[in-house]
């Protein structure tokens, strides 16, 4: 199976907001695809970078490490970073193993 068929991104602009939106699953095979995301998203220089993670079914270790590294790219940028769509699972996981540097925060969203 490709990277194509198990994650999608949509990139969505608003003034000086971009919205990345993530669908399916990032793990290994799929981070290369939010890497590509994030650079052509923070390649525009937004002030705020809004990552919607609502479809994310399955985010393994790796996924995590690389949404981590996508915090400090965009605070290295000076972009503010927004995480959305968080299940409980994930939201739990994120702040029981914080990054090294400043993480954005996202209440949970309601979902089975």
């Amino acid at each position: 199976m490709r990277a194509e068929d198990l994650l999608q991104t949509h990139t969505l602009w608003h003034r000086d907001t971009v919205e990345l939106r993530l669908t399916g699953e990032l793990d290994l095979a799929t981070i290369p695809l939010l890497k590509a995301a994030a650079v052509t998203a923070l390649g525009t220089r937004p002030r705020h970078l809004r990552l919607d993670l609502t479809g994310l079914s399955f985010c393994d270790t790796t996924g995590l490490h690389a949404l981590h590294q996508l915090t400090h790219q965009a605070h290295t940028a000076h972009v503010s970073l927004h995480l959305t769509g968080l299940n409980p699972r994930l939201h739990r996981t994120l702040t029981q193993h914080p990054p090294t540097h400043p993480t954005p925060h996202a209440p949970p969203t309601q979902r089975s």
